[in-house]
């Protein structure tokens, strides 16, 4: 008998036998109860990009429009957050350093829908650089990224 013959049968019949394994391995990996099904997680709401102020002597008022809401943000909007940052003047301004925003009002939403206009005001102090951001949330608590900022010296 030629010896060839067996040996290379025996190679094949353990490759197959290692094949043969590796499937079984795969099949039983993947039987069972994996566990319950979940909603897809919520998005964050999108973020305002159209902030803008008018001033009117020690008087200002920031506007921006409700924005178009993604896919996924299930809860709706619930209001929007207005942040100041306030310096005197005489204080040397730091490039650099991060600016330390401060809350200053709540807006709720109100049966606004996208597109509507909102606007917050408030009296202004003479020798101060304002900048100004707002952020939106939604019913879940979820909070969008910050706007774009308005900045300026009164």
């Amino acid at each position: 008998m030629n010896r060839s013959y067996f040996n290379r049968f025996s190679r094949r019949r353990k490759i197959e036998a290692v094949v043969f394994g590796l499937v079984l391995i795969f099949f039983a990996a993947s039987c069972g109860k994996k566990g319950d099904p979940f909603p897809p997680r919520e998005l964050p709401p999108p973020a305002v990009g159209d902030l803008a102020m008018e001033r009117s002597d020690d008087f200002l008022t920031l506007t921006w429009t409700v924005p178009t809401g993604k896919k996924r943000i299930v809860s709706g909007f619930a209001g929007f957050l207005v942040y100041r940052s306030k310096k005197a003047v005489s204080e040397e301004a730091c490039k650099g350093c991060p600016i330390l925003f401060s809350r200053v009002a709540d807006v709720p939403i109100s049966g606004e829908a996208p597109g509507d206009a909102m606007t917050f005001s408030e009296t202004l102090e003479k020798g101060f650089r304002y900048i100004y951001k707002v952020t939106i949330y939604s019913k879940a608590g979820l909070v969008s990224g910050a706007s774009n900022l308005v900045e300026f010296t009164y």
